[in-house]
């Protein structure tokens, strides 16, 4: 976990803050490379660039420093933390892949409960009633400054 330098890395922050890079640079050329027109870059070179500079700003606190042995084990990483890491990945590939098939409402309520649930919210009820109440706002939120008819199955 250490570097010679007195630095450490959180594997699994940075395996996650990787990948989301990656999905977002290759959205952002995809995106790029179908038209270069403003309809179709307005929402997504935006928030691809937004996304890319909260990643800068996020990546030094991926190598903090291990001065004292107490730090280090409360920044500690356990092999059930890079297994949560990956089940958000997974998580989030399945809401991606599953849009269209069973609807934008349904994959985002599955996803979020997936997430609170991986990252520790134990109240089942908490947990289905957020998850609900994000899913209509996003849904609604959305919908009003994207004309994109979206697949939805219930709203």
């Amino acid at each position: 976990m250490s570097t010679k330098s007195g630095r450490k890395i959180v594997w699994g922050h940075l395996i996650l803050l990787t990948v989301i890079v990656c999905v977002v640079t290759a959205y952002l050329l995809d995106a790029r490379g179908v038209s270069l027109r403003t309809n179709n870059l307005l929402l997504v070179q935006p928030a691809a660039i937004l996304a890319l500079v909260l990643a800068a700003l996020v990546l030094p606190g991926i190598f903090p420093r291990a001065d004292s042995t107490e730090e280090a084990e409360i920044n500690s990483e356990t092999r059930a933390d890079l297994i949560r890491v990956f089940i958000l990945i997974a998580a989030l590939a399945g809401l991606a892949f599953s849009l269209e098939v069973v609807g934008f409402d349904i994959a985002t309520f599955i996803f979020m409960v997936v997430g609170l649930a991986v990252c520790g919210e134990k109240r089942w009820w908490v947990n289905l009633l957020f998850s609900a109440i994000f899913t209509v706002f996003l849904i609604y939120g959305y919908g009003t400054i994207t004309p994109f008819p979206f697949p939805l199955t219930f709203l």
